[in-house]
């Protein structure tokens, strides 16, 4: 009687260890496939991730290997994820929000690539503005197109670290090399608090948005005027979405960003468009001033006419 009773419980042990390894293996694959949709329809380019541990009874999960291509006639990645950590409160699990105590991503590559009407980033921030992500007033919307069902976090703290941007211009690669950008850690407070949480889609976009905004007050001076105002155009187009403050450090300590990324276009007016239907004269005022050459030569012309 003993043997059969050691017998039961064994196969009943057995049974829990198979399930608990399929309700494992089964929430790993929602949450990639969660994490790769929200990225591909958010930012309107193919997302992948190379694995997904969630970490059902630590509360600690990873993420590795995440791939957000570029745009159609962009070469190569827009942005690369090594590691990414999520520390969530267990007690949480059961409500309507999960609370994350701590989000961290580390060893972000990211390029940032002009072409001659358009960046890869205005049309990565455009894809987002139309997916409706960018706005915590959207919210429902995005919800019913991506994350039917999907749960919202509220995330104490996102920090991401190691971060490189590599900016070029195409058909000036043999006069100027890429430039390489470099910021040490990249920290966002409060997501989600004051509208009771962000879905996956929303992260998603506020993680872009947030290194493509620290990369412009991180280092103005490596980037080319033309895209600098057509990156602002596009931030300014987005809606608030629901985070505290952004935070960078480039080398000399964390400072906070002091214009919001819904203000950040204020003023550049007619400018962003100038810059945009201009490109030709931006690149070239990379090489010499052209507009003062041109003026000169009017002043010449000008001149000659009067004499």
């Amino acid at each position: 009687m003993s043997k059969l009773i050691t017998r039961v419980i064994i196969i009943i042990l057995l049974v829990l260890i198979i399930l608990a390894t399929l309700v494992v293996v089964f929430i790993n694959s929602i949450a990639k496939s969660a994490i790769t949709s929200a990225g591909t329809s958010t930012l309107g380019v193919p997302t992948t991730v190379g694995s997904v541990d969630i970490g059902i009874f630590s509360g600690h999960s990873e993420i590795k290997d995440l791939e957000i291509k570029n745009p159609k006639d962009y070469p190569g990645d827009f942005l690369t994820l090594s590691d990414g950590v999520l520390d969530v409160n267990l007690g949480s699990l059961l409500g309507d929000s999960i609370e994350v105590t701590k989000m961290s991503f580390d060893g972000i590559d990211v390029s940032f690539i002009q072409r001659v009407k358009d960046s890869n980033v205005d049309v990565i921030l455009e894809n987002v503005k139309k997916s409706g992500s960018g706005d915590s007033e959207s919210k429902s919307t995005t919800d019913d197109k991506s994350d039917s069902g999907g749960r919202k976090f509220v995330i104490d703290e996102l920090k991401v670290t190691n971060v490189k941007v590599a900016i070029s211009i195409v058909g000036l690669s043999s006069v100027t090399k890429p430039s390489t950008v470099t910021i040490k850690e990249i920290m966002v407070k409060d997501i989600g608090k004051k509208e009771g949480g962000a879905n996956t889609s929303q992260i998603m976009s506020i993680v872009v948005q947030s290194v493509v905004h620290s990369v412009l007050k991180a280092a103005p001076g490596e980037i080319p005027s033309v895209m600098m105002q057509g990156i602002k155009g596009g931030l300014s187009s987005l809606g608030n979405l629901d985070f505290g403050d952004v935070q960078f450090d480039a080398g000399d300590g964390l400072k906070k960003i002091g214009d919001s990324i819904g203000n950040i276009g204020s003023g550049a007016g007619d400018s962003v468009k100038d810059a945009l239907d201009g490109i030709g004269k931006g690149i070239g005022g990379l090489l010499g001033n052209s507009d003062d050459k041109d003026k000169a030569k009017d002043d010449d012309s000008g001149g000659s006419a009067k004499d």
